[in-house]
């Protein structure tokens, strides 16, 4: 199981939006695939699944997180 946390979005930020999740709760992905969508006030970053497997969502869109908080799974 690998966890999907709020990756850092630049030096000086401490949280983002994760704004859109592109894949739903119980889908199987493929590494690389994107996953979700992640906005700070200077960019927007699409973040990839660093595995094959079946993603496990443990957090919502629309949410502010702090870098480094947990999102999701790929089991």
């Amino acid at each position: 199981m690998i966890e999907l946390k709020i990756p850092a979005a630049g030096d000086a930020v401490a949280e983002v939006q994760l704004v859109e999740w592109k894949v739903k709760d119980g889908d199987r992905v493929k590494e690389g695939e994107v996953l979700y969508s992640i906005e700070s006030e200077k960019s927007m970053i699409d973040v990839e699944s660093p595995a094959s497997g079946t993603v496990r969502i443990v957090a919502a869109a629309g949410e502010v997180f702090p870098v480094g908080h947990l999102v999701g799974r790929v089991e």
